[in-house]
């Protein structure tokens, strides 16, 4: 199906980083034709006057957003280090921000297929009932009976699948409608950017930042955002970015480090995905910024949910995982940790962990 894009404001390109295929873009495209690897978009920058909506609005390459108010979420200090509450956008999570972006750009006359594990498909649900589109969303069958739920909720067709490939498979393989799978959607990297251009543009200098790390959409953003904010000459270099994996799932740090899997997790279902198809990339970020991965286990995740709840912040198991790279590496200087997704969305599963243990 080709799809033409809307409401762009021109000069959007399509770029394959491995590749080197460019094309504008004008129709809907995620995969590279020549080599099929994950396809990037760029497009001229523009520097934000000041922080606010209105002027963070105009770093993206669209005439209108479709928004539910996302972003500018409070960053606030504890301990001295800066805690970034992206839980707090409308839907309970970071994923709000790149569906803003992704679909402002199609028409309303499509279906849109997606796979997640939970917060990715609940995000979608939402944004496409403001958009008007129809939804198809594939789960994995042990994702969160709460959050399939709300995206029934929502209007969308929810189908479960035995595992969190399947779903990846069959959402790509979906033929009556228009993949904008969030590990592949070009345009959804771009929406998650401004978290670092808020960053940025509250705290000036940053010396690290601390997020977990899965299909790779957030490290791929915060890295994009700081990228051009150095291009732009707002900041003098980008940030040591810290990724903190689900052990089992740790293909960055694998890739980084030639070690095994290690014990697989349970936990924090956010981050334990197949291997992603933007791991090229994604490790390739880590080393421009002169970061690390460190590796979490379920152990990690009970320790940060409560070292969360000391601190007053209410998340989910896989926003806890940050908690294990503050502990290991004891970062030094300016540091941000990302907090993703909201355990409003899990209360049962975080009381039962935390009660019980």
């Amino acid at each position: 199906m080709v799809l033409n894009l809307v409401n762009l404001t021109g000069g959007v390109v399509y770029r394959c980083p491995r590749c080197g295929f460019t094309t504008e873009a004008n129709t809907w495209m995620f995969k590279c034709p020549r080599c099929g690897s994950p396809l990037n978009v760029e497009y001229e920058l523009r520097k934000p006057r000041e922080l606010s909506r209105r002027e963070l609005a105009k770093v993206l390459p669209v005439k209108e957003l479709v928004s539910l108010g996302e972003g500018l979420t409070p960053m606030v200090n504890r301990r001295g280090t800066y805690f970034k509450l992206e839980y707090l956008n409308p839907t309970g999570s970071f994923k709000d921000r790149g569906w803003a972006l992704a679909l402002s750009v199609l028409s309303n006359d499509v279906t849109v297929v997606e796979d997640s594990s939970g917060n990715a498909g609940l995000s979608l649900a939402a944004y496409s009932t403001v958009k008007g589109v129809r939804a198809r969303i594939y789960v994995p069958r042990g994702a969160s009976e709460a959050k399939k739920r709300v995206m029934r909720l929502l209007g969308a067709n929810v189908v479960e699948t035995p595992s969190r490939a399947d779903a990846s498979a069959l959402a790509m393989s979906y033929q009556d409608g228009v993949y904008v799978g969030h590990s592949w959607n070009p345009f959804f990297i771009h929406g998650v950017k401004l978290i670092a251009y808020e960053i940025a543009l509250e705290l000036g200098k940053v010396d690290n930042v601390v997020a977990p790390l899965g299909n790779g959409t957030l490290l791929l953003g915060l890295h994009t955002g700081f990228r051009e904010l150095v291009d732009m000459r707002v900041i003098k270099e980008v940030p040591r970015l810290i990724a903190v994996e689900a052990s089992g799932y740790e293909w960055a740090y694998r890739a980084l480090h030639n070690t095994p899997p290690g014990p697989q997790s349970t936990l924090p279902e956010g981050i334990m995905v197949p291997q992603p198809p933007r791991l090229e990339q994604i490790v390739d970020a880590i080393r421009d910024s002169g970061g690390e991965v460190v590796v979490a286990g379920d152990l990690d995740v009970v320790d940060g949910l409560r070292e969360g709840l000391r601190l007053g912040f209410i998340i989910e198991p896989t926003s806890a995982v940050v908690f294990k790279a503050l502990r290991e590496l004891k970062p030094s200087g300016n540091t941000v940790v990302v907090l993703t997704g909201s355990g409003l969305k899990a209360t049962g599963e975080v009381y039962n962990l935390l009660a019980g243990s």
